[in-house]
C-alpha cells in the first residue's frame, strides 16, 4: 500500500477529536434546548392550572405536577428516543441480572446517603435528631401523597432518560464506557447543579436542568470553540496557531467554572452540587455495569425517596415538632 493512502497519525487523532467534539456539541446543544422547553412548559401550565383546579376541584399544585410532568417527560423521551434512533444508541430497559445485585445495592444505599448530604447545613443548624428522622419515616407515605409522588416518577424517568439514555449514550459512542461514565458526570457539574446553592430542594420539578441565559451563552461559545479548534486541527500546520485555536474553548471552560461556582460563599454551599455530580456519577456506573436503564433509575428512587425522608426531618427540626 502506498503512503499517499495510508492516513497518518495526525489525520487519525484528527479524526477522533471531530467524533468527540460533534458529541459534545449535540449533547450541549440538547440540554440547552430541554433547558429552554422545560421553562416553556412551567410558563404554560401555569394559567391552565388555577381553571382546571377550579373546575374539577383537584389540588392547582397536583395539576401543575401532572401536566408539566407529562410534558416535560414527553419532551426529554422524545429527545432521547429521536437520538437514540440517529445515532445508533440503545435505550436498553432489561432486567438486571443477579449477579448485578451487589452493584444495585451500592448505588441505591449511596445514592441514599448522598439524599442526606445537602441537608448537614441544617441538620447543624436546627439539631436534626433521631427523632425528627423517626416522624419523617413514620409520615412518608402520607408526604409521598398526590404531587410529591407524581414528581418523583418525573424526577426518577426524566433523570435517567437524560442523563444515561441521551448525554452517556453520546459519550459512549466516542469515549467508551467507562469514560463516558465520568464525562457524564462532569457534564452534571454544569448543567444539573442550581444556581442557588442554599435551596437543597431535589426532585420538585423534573430532571436536573439549570441552564440560565449565562450558562447557555457559555456553552455556545464552548461548541464554537471546539469548532475552531477541530477545524484548525485538520487545516492548520502551524503548532502555535493550533495552540491558539484552543482559546476559545479554555475560555469557555473558565467562564463555566466561574459560573458554577457563582454564590458559593463557603465548603458547606458546595455540598448541594457535591451531592448532585455524585449522584449522576453512581447511576452513570451503576449503567456502565448493568447496560440498563433500570438501574440509574434504582438509584434516582432511592435518593428521591431519601430526600423526602431527610427534608421532612429537617422541617420538623425547624419547626420543633
Amino acid at each position: 500500500m502506498s503512503h499517499g493512502r495510508t492516513p497518518s497519525a495526525r489525520a487519525l487523532r484528527a479524526v477522533g477529536r471531530r467524533a468527540v467534539a460533534v458529541e459534545l456539541a449535540v449533547v450541549v446543544a440538547a440540554l440547552v434546548a430541554l433547558a429552554a422547553y422545560v421553562n416553556l412548559t412551567d410558563a404554560a401550565v401555569r394559567p391552565v392550572r388555577d381553571v382546571v383546579a377550579a373546575s374539577t376541584g383537584i389540588d392547582r399544585h397536583l395539576v401543575r405536577a401532572a401536566a408539566q410532568g407529562s410534558l416535560v417527560l414527553g419532551g426529554v423521551g422524545g429527545v432521547a428516543a429521536w437520538f437514540a434512533a440517529a445515532r445508533d444508541v440503545s435505550l436498553p430497559l432489561s432486567v438486571p441480572d443477579r449477579e448485578a445485585g451487589s452493584l444495585l445495592g451500592a448505588a441505591a444505599v449511596g445514592a441514599a446517603v448522598l439524599a442526606a448530604v445537602p441537608l448537614v447545613p441544617a441538620a447543624l443548624t436546627y439539631g436534626v435528631g433521631v427523632d425528627h428522622l423517626s416522624a419523617a419515616l413514620a409520615n412518608a407515605p402520607a408526604n409521598l401523597a398526590d404531587r410529591t409522588l407524581v414528581s418523583v416518577a418525573v424526577f426518577v424517568s426524566g433523570m435517567a432518560l437524560l442523563y444515561q439514555g441521551l448525554v452517556q449514550g453520546a459519550f459512549g459512542r466516542v469515549l467508551g464506557r467507562e469514560r463516558a461514565a465520568a464525562a457524564t458526570a462532569l457534564a452534571s457539574a454544569y448543567f444539573a447543579t442550581p444556581r442557588f446553592v442554599s435551596a437543597p430542594a431535589a426532585v420538585r420539578s423534573g430532571p436536573w436542568l439549570h441552564v440560565t441565559p449565562e450558562r447557555a451563552a457559555v456553552a455556545a461559545l464552548f461548541v464554537l470553540g471546539l469548532a475552531v479548534a477541530v477545524y484548525a486541527d485538520r487545516r492548520v500546520d502551524d503548532r502555535r496557531a493550533r495552540a491558539a485555536a484552543l482559546l476559545p474553548v479554555a475560555l469557555a471552560v473558565a467562564l463555566a467554572a466561574l459560573s458554577v461556582g457563582r454564590g458559593i460563599d463557603g465548603p458547606l454551599e458546595l455540598l448541594t452540587p457535591a451531592a448532585r455530580v455524585a449522584l449522576v456519577g453512581v447511576a452513570a456506573y451503576a449503567y456502565v455495569g448493568t447496560r440498563s436503564l433500570l438501574a440509574p433509575a434504582l438509584a434516582y428512587l432511592s435518593y428521591a425517596l431519601a430526600s423526602v425522608v431527610v427534608n421532612s426531618a429537617a422541617l420538623y427540626a425547624l419547626v420543633g415538632a
